[in-house]
């Protein structure tokens, strides 16, 4: 016989103890033996106390297992990245199921030390108004001052709180009350009770409420420091986005002949991206490349890039280095190196005869393959100081014959069908 779990076993010797009292009563009773029906009640009453200590046994491992359960969400929700106000959810709920409480409240330290109400939980998982939550803060007060987790079974007559108002106004029964710390420095509080019931608390149960409470902190912190490093990411985005429309601007303002291009020719890129199935982070990269298609210009003298008429063969091969130049000045900017294809791409051609690299066919990366249909057109359809622009049905006819030489063919198609 392959051997029983611990908790098992302990009900199945108690359920065979049982079996052994009630097969003895059996037999005494068929003797028919006038003494011995003093003797089966003795141990009718005993088979009844074997039975209540099974059942009382067995509620004490269930009650067990839903308090390691608790215990293990609460280290499931440390391992993960959830943001604060789900980990405090969860936090509450286990420690309201655990201990079957009615409801409960957490409390943070703020960075002056003030402690401040985070969330308040009932038993059906929701969040409770603010004015239907009446606690005793002098409990609280007395948990962060200590350091020291407060229970009690029955707080309108326990000793303690003699002189607490509030316990009495409250009409508080059951409380628990455990300090949230990290590395042994308190971060918060949090507050479980229960006013329609007395004794729901045991004192045998600070152990797991203190071992709960400590992981709670680690989680409650975890989720803090994610929550902080998300927004430090978001203010850095920001300030990337900016820094890229700065320079952007300051490309216009030195070559009024194209201001507003890149505004115009990054629009119609997402839309022809978005039209060809990209998303997420690949679009946000060609935005930024699409913003800094022209960068690399800024190393062009002005009296080339800007001169009036036409150029030189040197002249005309150190501006074909813009794209070099581009990619030279953002490839050590990690944060803008997945949208290098098109500053340093987006002048190559399908058909291999595009520069810097003379890339062919799908060896140029696609969203430069994109960006340089949308570069085109704006270029043809814009108006310039020494011409207007073109008749875009005229521009759509040159696109669509250039598909194939100068431009991917699968790109042209979803761009006709664009309402560009």
């Amino acid at each position: 016989m392959s051997e029983l779990p611990v908790e098992e076993n302990v009900i199945h010797q108690i359920s065979e103890i049982q079996k052994s009292v009630m097969q003895a009563m059996l037999q005494l009773a068929r003797t028919n033996h006038p003494q011995f029906t003093y003797v089966n009640r003795e141990l009718g009453a005993i088979v009844n106390t074997i039975a209540t200590l099974k059942d009382n046994v067995q509620a004490h491992f269930n009650a067990h297992h839903k308090k390691v359960e608790a215990l293990v969400g609460v280290g499931s929700a440390i391992n993960s990245t959830l943001g604060l106000k789900r980990v405090l959810e969860e936090v509450m709920d286990s420690i309201i199921a655990l201990m079957n409480a009615e409801r409960g409240f957490l409390m943070l330290k703020d960075e002056s030390g003030v402690m401040i109400p985070q969330i308040a939980r009932g038993m059906a998982q929701t969040d409770l108004l603010k004015d239907s939550f009446a606690i005793s803060n002098s409990i609280i007060k007395r948990v962060a001052d200590t350091g020291e987790a407060v229970l009690t079974t029955n707080a309108q007559e326990d000793p303690r709180f003699d002189q607490q108002a509030s316990i009495a106004a409250y009409h508080l029964l059951s409380i628990l009350c455990a300090p949230l710390k990290v590395k042994d420095v308190l971060i918060g509080v949090i507050y479980v009770d229960n006013r329609a019931q007395s004794g729901i608390f045991h004192n045998d149960d600070l152990e797991i409420i203190s071992s709960f409470s400590n992981q709670a902190a680690v989680a409650i912190e975890n989720a803090r420091l994610f929550d902080g490093l998300k927004s430090s990411n978001e203010e850095l985005q920001i300030a990337y986005q900016a820094t890229l429309k700065g320079w952007v601007r300051a490309l216009d303002l030195r070559d009024k002949e194209t201001e507003g291009h890149t505004q115009r020719v990054t629009s119609l890129t997402l839309k022809l991206a978005t039209a060809m199935g990209i998303e997420g982070d690949d679009l946000i990269h060609i935005e930024r490349g699409a913003l800094l298609h022209d960068i690399g210009k800024m190393a062009i003298p002005d009296g080339i890039l800007l001169k009036p008429g036409g150029l030189t063969t040197e002249e005309r091969s150190l501006i074909e280095k813009h794209p070099v130049y581009a990619y030279e000045m953002l490839n050590p900017i990690k944060f803008l190196q997945p949208a290098l294809d098109i500053p340093y791409c987006h002048h190559e051609k399908w058909n291999g005869t595009g520069y810097p690299r003379g890339l062919k066919a799908e060896q140029i990366p696609l969203a430069a393959r994109i960006f340089a249909v949308a570069d085109v057109w704006d270029a043809l359809v814009s108006d310039r100081p020494y011409r207007k622009g073109l008749d875009p049905k005229e521009v759509k006819e040159k696109i669509k014959t250039d598909a194939g030489s100068h431009f991917d063919p699968r790109v042209v198609d979803v761009f006709l069908g664009l309402d560009a």
